[in-house]
């Protein structure tokens, strides 16, 4: 019985980029929120390079008023 579920790193740095489009805050301030030193971290979320740490997608996700699988592409 296989349980193997993958993110796709790509596709969720895609979800997380449309979110925060959405909400219409700019990263610097999304940054802010998340205790962040600068928005750096989330260009490179957003662009799949890297994915947020459970605790930051937990607040990301509070931030943005949507469910974390919102923002999660699972394979």
């Amino acid at each position: 019985m296989g349980c193997k579920k993958k993110l796709n790193k790509q596709k969720t740095g895609e979800k997380i980029y449309r979110a925060i489009d959405k909400s219409g805050l700019s990263y610097e301030k999304v940054a802010e929120e998340l205790g962040l030193l600068s928005p750096r971290v989330i260009y490179e979320w957003t662009s799949g390079n890297k994915l947020p740490s459970l605790v930051r997608l937990v607040n990301l996700a509070a931030l943005l008023n949507v469910q974390i699988e919102a923002l999660l592409e699972i394979e």
